[in-house]
């Protein structure tokens, strides 16, 4: 396998990351083709297609063994067979990711819709054809009746006045924010973070987003400027010294 390009997303670790595309229509990235892959004829008519599919590794895939069953945030603690998912989780860690297609400048696709983390290795780019690639009459399996349920986010005023107007700031990135929160980041079985109240934090483009959760409402507790990106730091387990 060759990568491309390295992804260029405004999503920083996996935790915030969301799990499907176009569960954050904001969510926004860039990929520049390596010059070996000659882009400014390799990429000569993609820009006429509305959507890309991306086929990516997922690279910070710690699984060391094969696990025939896997637990995806849906089923609340339940099991499905990791065929029957999208789980990073798998023997050839690849990832499938529709991606809205916003413009093509020389050798760098603009996305939109993406649910991939910044830096990913993307393997292969093909165009969505709505033809061949939309099935008729799907059947989505175990998924329509195990819904995941939906945060209410609010924004204190402490966030409101640190997402204000200016560089990277303004309502596209409190809508940012809140399509991330809205579909609950947090891991069911990670009692540390399901810990009502609890304050959690992710980063997001340049932002660190701090945020609590208490019943069915996410709150933003505030935004600050993230100098420096430690996840080793910022993820030690709990109890970790």
């Amino acid at each position: 396998m060759q990568v491309l390009g390295l992804l260029e997303s405004c999503f920083k670790e996996k935790f915030g990351t969301p799990r499907q595309p176009h569960l954050v229509p904001g969510s926004l990235a860039r990929l520049r083709l390596d010059p070996l892959y000659s882009p400014l004829h390799s990429l000569a008519g993609l820009a006429e297609f509305s959507h890309v599919w991306l086929i990516s590794w997922f690279h910070l895939n710690t699984n060391k063994t094969f696990h025939p069953k896997i637990h995806p945030p849906r089923l609340k603690g339940g099991k499905i067979g990791v065929f029957a998912s999208r789980s990073p989780h798998r023997p050839n860690p690849l990832g499938l990711s529709l991606a809205k297609l916003e413009k093509v400048e020389g050798d760098t696709l603009y996305l939109s819709g993406i649910d991939l983390i910044d830096g990913t290795p993307i393997l292969d780019i093909k165009p969505y054809l709505p033809f061949s690639d939309s099935a008729p009459a799907p059947l989505a399996g175990w998924v329509p009746a195990n819904a995941f349920p939906e945060l209410e986010v609010v924004l204190s005023p402490r966030a409101l006045k640190d997402t204000a107007a200016g560089p990277g700031g303004g309502e596209a990135l409190r809508s940012l924010i809140k399509d991330a929160l809205r579909h609950d980041p947090r891991n069911r079985r990670d009692a540390t973070q399901m810990k009502e109240g609890a304050e959690l934090e992710f980063f997001l483009c340049d932002r660190e987003v701090h945020f609590s959760v208490s019943g069915g409402t996410a709150t933003v507790t505030r935004v600050e400027a993230a100098v420096k990106f430690e996840k080793k730091f910022r993820r030690k387990k709990p109890g970790a010294q």
